[in-house]
This record gives structure tokens, C-alpha cells and sequence, in this order.
């Protein structure tokens, strides 16, 4: 049963190990996609000194629209690569804690073995043993612990990814009677 019990815990880490693996695709995959919106945005900088010296105002103006859009696109996807690198310590962290009490488990398996066994068979041990009781319900929880961390991590992807829909068009709604002040100023400014 405590062999069992680890087999699962060990099961529970390999599972736990690949979820950090895509989370720090996630964070390394977000930092690309920033770059690539940085260069974007100096791109439409380029096209509208470009349009300027054209004397195409209108299309200098667009530019620097698409230039501001995609400055705010980096900024938003590199807050989103900082929560994933920070999720990917946080899971690290909490891997190591639980590996090193699996391996304080398999160090004790062979003590907890002879007194679940002298427990079951009367010999010495009652049930009431603080131990006995305290060592299983510490492997229950390890075993808990390690699911409710897959579920706050789903449940904080979904949580956080609402919050975010929400706070985006606030925001956009409030910097949108900017922009046009913000484009004028920096195309004044060229």
C-alpha cells in the first residue's frame, strides 16, 4: 500500500514536471512573440517618418497608430511572460518540496510497513497510534497537495485570463480618447 502510495506520487510529479515544461514554453514563447511586437512597432515608426517625409500626414498618423497598438500588445504579452515565469519558480519550488518528502517517505517505507502490519494484526501498535495516523494522513496530503496544485494552476489560468478580458477594455476605452492626442503629439514630434 505505501509502495503503491509513492508509485502514485512519483506518477503525480512526472505529470507535475511536464506542466512546468509548457508553462516555460508558455513564458519563453510570450517573450518571442514581445520581441517580434517590438520590432513591429519600430517597423511602423520607420513607415511613418517614411510618410512624413512624403508629406502624407493621414499615413503617418495611421502608422503611429499601429505603432502605439503594437507597443501596447508588447507591454501586455511581456506582463503575461513575467506570470508565467513567475507560475514556473513557484512550480519548481513546490516540486522540490514534495520530491524531498517522497524520498523521506520511501527512507521510512520499510518502519511504516511493520506497523501497518503489526497494526492489522494486533501486535503492539493500536490504531490510535498518533504515528501511525499522523504518517498516512502526511502521505495523504502529499498526494493532495499535488493535485490541488494542478487545480490552482488550471483554475488561475481561467481566473486570471477573465480579470484580464475585463481590465483590457477598460483600459483601451480610457486610452482610446488619448490616442489621437498621443499620435498628434508624436507626429508633431518627428
Amino acid at each position: 500500500m505505501i509502495a503503491q502510495t509513492v508509485r502514485e506520487m512519483e506518477d503525480e510529479v512526472k505529470n507535475a514536471r511536464k506542466e512546468i515544461v509548457t508553462q516555460l514554453g508558455t513564458a519563453k514563447r510570450l517573450d518571442k512573440k514581445k520581441d517580434e511586437l517590438l520590432a513591429e512597432a519600430k517597423g511602423w515608426e520607420d513607415k511613418a517618418v517614411l510618410a512624413l517625409r512624403q508629406g502624407d500626414d493621414d499615413l503617418a498618423r495611421e502608422a503611429l497608430k499601429r505603432k502605439q497598438r503594437s507597443e501596447r500588445d508588447a507591454a501586455e504579452t511581456e506582463k503575461q511572460a513575467s506570470a508565467a515565469a513567475g507560475a514556473v519558480d513557484e512550480m519548481k519550488d513546490t516540486l522540490e518540496k514534495v520530491e524531498r518528502k517522497i524520498e523521506e517517505i520511501k527512507a521510512r517505507k520499510t518502519s511504516l510497513a511493520s506497523s501497518v502490519r503489526r497494526a492489522r494484526d494486533g501486535t503492539g501498535v493500536s490504531t490510535g497510534t498518533p504515528g501511525l495516523g499522523g504518517s498516512f494522513d502526511e502521505l495523504a496530503k502529499m498526494t493532495g497537495r499535488i493535485e490541488q496544485l494542478e487545480a490552482e494552476v488550471e483554475a488561475h489560468d481561467v481566473l486570471d485570463d477573465g480579470k484580464r478580458l475585463d481590465v483590457d477594455a477598460a483600459f483601451r476605452k480610457l486610452e482610446k480618447s488619448q490616442r489621437v492626442d498621443k499620435v498628434d503629439d508624436e507626429l508633431a514630434a518627428l
